[in-house]
C-alpha cells in the first residue's frame, strides 16, 4: 500500500524577499512519515494507543511509588519521635538517680540525731558538693559574674549602687545576689547582681 507523504509550503515574507533573491521560490518541507497507529485525517475520533496505555500505566506505577514514599516517610517519622521519646526518658532516669544520692546524704543528715551545729553543716555542705558535681557532669556552669563587665544575656541587674562607693568602674558586677547558671551556651538562669552604676 502506498503511503502519501504531506509537505508543508513555508512562503517567504516580503523581508526575506528582500534580503534574499527578489525570484525565491517557496521553501517546501517534508514532514515526517506518518506511522499507521497515528491518526492523519481531521475529525476523527482518537483512541487511547499503546502510547496512552503505556503513560497511564507509569502513572499509576509512580502514584504507588508516592504513596509507598509517603507511607515511609510517615513510618520513618514515628521512628524517630519514639526515639526521641526514649532518649529523654532515658535522660531523665539518669539525672533522677543522681539526685536519689543526694536525697540519701540529706537523709542521712537529717536521721544523724546529733544537735551539734558543725556536723549539720559538714553534712549540708557534704550534700552541696555532690549536687554541684552531678550538675557538672550534666554539663552544667556556674555563670562567674562578680568583677565583670555587666552582660545581660547572662547577668540580671536587681540593683545598684554609685561607682564612687563600689570602687568599680561603671557597669561592672560588685555583688551577686544569686549564682546564674547555663548549660554549654544556653541560659539556665540569669545571675542576679548588683551593678556599679
Amino acid at each position: 500500500m502506498d503511503q502519501e507523504i504531506p509537505i508543508r509550503i513555508i512562503e517567504t515574507t516580503e523581508a526575506s524577499r528582500e534580503q534574499g533573491s527578489p525570484d525565491a521560490a517557496p521553501v517546501t518541507e517534508a514532514v515526517p512519515p506518518v506511522t499507521e497507529r497515528e491518526q492523519v485525517m481531521a475529525g476523527e475520533p482518537s483512541t487511547a494507543g499503546p502510547a496512552e496505555e503505556r503513560y497511564e500505566g507509569s502513572l499509576e506505577e509512580w502514584r504507588e511509588r508516592a504513596l509507598r514514599l509517603q507511607a515511609e516517610i510517615e513510618n520513618y517519622r514515628k521512628r524517630q519521635r519514639r526515639l526521641a521519646e526514649e532518649q529523654i526518658l532515658a535522660d531523665r532516669e539518669r539525672l533522677l538517680s543522681g539526685l536519689l544520692t543526694i536525697v540519701d546524704d540529706l537523709e542521712r543528715a537529717l536521721n544523724a540525731g546529733t544537735t551539734e551545729a558543725d556536723s549539720l553543716r559538714a553534712g549540708v555542705a557534704l550534700t552541696y558538693q555532690n549536687l554541684m558535681r552531678l550538675l557538672e557532669q550534666e554539663g552544667v556552669e556556674p555563670i562567674h559574674a562578680e568583677g565583670e563587665r555587666f552582660d545581660p544575656n547572662w547577668h540580671e541587674a536587681v540593683g545598684s549602687i554609685p561607682r564612687e562607693r563600689a570602687d568599680a568602674e561603671p557597669n561592672t558586677v560588685v555583688r551577686v545576689v544569686q549564682q546564674g547558671y547555663r548549660l554549654g551556651r544556653r541560659l539556665l538562669r540569669p545571675a542576679r547582681v548588683v551593678i556599679a552604676a
